[in-house]
């Protein structure tokens, strides 16, 4: 698709600019390589490990602008399912909203995320993104509106707790088969779980932070902090023991953060989620169950 924007030159005069509209292009090398400069220079990462390993399945949808050759715009779409306490949802994640600083101020951004609300409202849901301070005012234009999050944490009485935890090596491949497949055939183990391996594998393949709890034949991913165990999703083909999960850490641990909505709250301290720089925005009635029920998006269904 062809679109040409009007935009006036350093003399007041109009000039018509010409730019491409593509979508679902991960396989084309030259446009993909092109994504992946203008995210590094926009994010600090790129996808083509991502994307050589297999991961980038049908999921995650970019959808740009070209000027020749040269990605110069570009939204992702990011298909989520969820079970959330127990029901199928289907979502979109909006994620990596970026411009070529060459060409801001041209309303790129604007028509893409337009197209994506246009051709994705009907079909999800909801549409949600994250965005930063920088942009707060942005995203209502389009009708969204600015949503709570809610996180659970507690004090834990530790004095007996043996450590049984193993921290896994990513970079095994042996390690990272099994633990993949795990992913790949796991059940819900919260009130809102995302099923998106391919976003698991994104925030884990050359991760450190995933352990093995080999009695219980669990995956955690987590964060040990001194005292602070933070746990950003419990991985497993079966139900598990939070209480179990925690108390295999060790005793030193003394508080634990997590970074998911548990089934059972109870002993839990709930307080509203706040992340510098970012704000959860939901276009769709059906999103304000995350705010009406204090969910939280899972730590890994951020794309």
């Amino acid at each position: 698709m062809l679109l040409l924007i009007g935009m006036k030159n350093d003399f007041g005069s109009v000039m018509t600019m010409k730019y491409n509209y593509i979508k679902a292009y991960k396989d084309n090398d030259e446009m993909r390589k092109s994504l992946n400069e203008l995210t590094g220079k926009t994010f600090g990462f790129n996808f083509e490990n991502w994307y050589s390993n297999g991961f980038w399945g049908d999921k995650f949808i970019p959808h740009s602008l070209v000027d020749g050759n040269k990605v110069i715009a570009h939204v992702s779409v990011n298909l989520m399912d969820f079970d959330l306490d127990g029901t199928e949802k289907h979502y979109i994640q909006i994620g990596t909203v970026m411009t070529d600083k060459d060409y801001r101020g041209q309303g790129l951004s604007c028509y893409l995320i337009q197209k994506v609300i246009d051709e994705y409202k009907e079909k999800s849901d909801g549409i949600y993104l994250f965005g930063n301070d920088s942009v707060i005012n942005f995203y209502p234009r389009f009708g969204f509106i600015k949503s709570k999050e809610y996180q659970y944490s507690k004090d834990i009485c530790s004095i007996n707790n043996v450590k049984k935890m193993q921290q896994v090596d990513m970079s095994d491949a042996v390690k990272w088969e099994d633990f993949f497949n795990t992913v790949k055939n796991s059940v819900s183990n919260d009130r809102f779980t995302m099923n998106n391996p391919g976003l698991v594998a994104f925030w884990t393949r050359w991760s450190s932070s995933v352990y093995y709890l080999a009695e219980e034949d669990t995956y955690i991913i987590a964060d040990v902090k001194g005292e602070n165990l933070f746990i950003k999703q419990i991985i497993a083909s079966h139900k598990v023991n939070l209480e179990t999960v925690i108390s295999s850490f060790g005793s030193e641990i003394k508080k634990v953060i997590l970074g998911f909505a548990p089934y059972d709250g109870n002993g839990y301290k709930v307080d509203e989620y706040h992340e510098e720089d970012c704000t959860l925005f939901i276009l769709g009635k059906d999103l304000e169950n995350i705010e009406n029920k204090k969910l939280i998006f899972p730590n890994l269904s951020h794309a």
